[in-house]
């Protein structure tokens, strides 16, 4: 997760109005530290059905095929990337996060207390 794009990010989606030195900042990353079923955006199937074939071919290409049928082989290459394509090639949206209800009210909640108490 990166903490530095979200941040960069949160004023474009609410109008809490925070300074560089704000203290409330520390509130938000605490929250944002603790976020699980993070919203993902990942590659569409036919980006990855794409790679994957890519990456297939090229290492048929540059392996010997004794490779392929091996434990190492292309099964062991499709399942790596399976599970590498669900992960590290997709980012946090950033847009269904924070224009979710919970982030919403949760940032409605720390602008109108943060007023209240400056009053």
């Amino acid at each position: 997760l990166n903490w530095n794009l979200f941040r960069s990010k949160l004023t474009s989606y609410h109008s809490i109005q925070l300074s560089a030195s704000d203290k409330r900042w520390g509130q938000i990353q605490h929250k944002f530290d603790q976020m699980v079923n993070i919203p993902m955006s990942c590659l569409s199937s036919e980006w990855k059905d794409t790679l994957l074939q890519k990456s297939l071919e090229s290492e048929i290409a540059l392996t010997p095929e004794s490779w392929h049928h091996g434990a190492q082989g292309l099964e062991n290459l499709k399942a790596d990337f399976e599970d590498k394509i669900n992960s590290k090639l997709c980012s946090m949206d950033i847009n269904a996060i924070l224009t979710s209800t919970e982030w919403q009210n949760y940032l409605t909640d720390l602008d109108e207390n943060w007023i209240e108490e400056g009053s």
